[in-house]
């Protein structure tokens, strides 16, 4: 008989593995995007439909109706466009990044298609009801991140969750797609039902030729082509950023970025929420205060 050559009172002591936590810089970024995303609705709304009443189709006037005027001149201008695109990428990148950390992106992906249908039925109902134009979303954000993220859970199972083919497939998606937005523009007889892929505005600035994209989802719009080149740049860097899926940035950590990190990790309710909540305390101060019994968008 062979003796062991560990003593039978030797004990072993197994270490926990450690638990994953979240990332902080992601959720504060998120959060960061979402605030800003909420003050650029605030201007919508402030320079397209409450200014003009509270002050003149022309808003004259100082303090408030400057500010009105303000709001109605940024969210048309360049550095508003400059800044959305930014926004966008950052967002659209860290949602990219959070996926790869994720083991059931098919269920988080059909879950918020769901939650996007349903945001469909809302906004076509409101439209309908109160008769507010322009409010419909047939594809919008939560529509976009959903087939992002339903796509991204097929490329996975396709490259049986290697981490290197993945990356490929990424990077080889992202110059698919700005290969389409600036070398191609799809013909007036493309089949209807593609219209979430293709731009509502092309490269050069100019509108799809098979839909019309007034008609189409003018509330909010989203297209697979162009934005989810930035969705798959945040698939293509999350091997060299969180190659652990740990922190960049653990020394800067703390309760300072926690109000904000809270946006960002209820992130959906606050997309959700926000703009019902900005119009409905704007018709509040209307109705009490400066067009008394008017709430504007009624």
């Amino acid at each position: 008989m062979t003796n062991s050559l560990i003593a039978q009172d030797v004990k072993v002591t197994l270490l926990p593995k450690r638990a994953r936590t979240r990332i902080w810089e992601i959720d504060f970024l998120r959060g960061i995007c979402i605030i800003l995303m909420i003050l650029d609705h605030l201007t919508m709304l402030l320079g397209q439909y409450f200014g003009p009443v509270w002050f003149g189709s022309a808003m004259q006037g100082d303090g408030g109706a400057a500010f009105c005027r303000w709001c109605e001149w940024f969210h048309f201008s360049d550095v508003r466009d400059t800044l959305h695109t930014l926004v966008l990428f950052v967002f659209f990148s860290i949602s990219g990044i959070s996926c790869t950390f994720s083991r059931s992106n098919i269920r988080r992906g059909l879950i918020l298609a769901c939650v996007a249908m349903l945001y469909t039925g809302a906004t076509y109902a409101a439209e309908s009801m109160f008769g507010m134009s322009g409010i419909r979303v047939t594809f919008g954000v939560l529509h976009f991140y959903a087939a992002c993220i339903l796509f991204w859970a097929l490329i996975d199972i396709l490259c049986r969750h290697n981490t290197a083919a993945k990356t490929a497939v990424s990077v080889a998606l992202i110059v698919t797609v700005a290969c389409l937005y600036y070398l191609y523009t799809a013909p007036a007889d493309t089949p209807k039902w593609l219209a979430p892929v293709f731009p509502y505005v092309d490269a050069n600035g100019n509108p799809p030729l098979l839909y019309d994209p007034g008609e189409f989802s003018p509330g909010d719009t989203f297209n697979l082509i162009p934005w989810s080149a930035f969705f798959f740049a945040g698939t293509a860097m999350a091997p060299f950023l969180y190659p652990r899926r740990y922190s960049l940035l653990p020394f800067l950590d703390g309760k300072w970025h926690k109000p904000v990190g809270f946006v960002g990790k209820y992130a959906i309710f606050f997309y959700l929420l926000h703009i019902v909540v900005l119009a409905a305390v704007l018709m509040l101060i209307s109705y009490l205060f400066i067009t008394p019994g008017d709430w504007v968008l009624i």
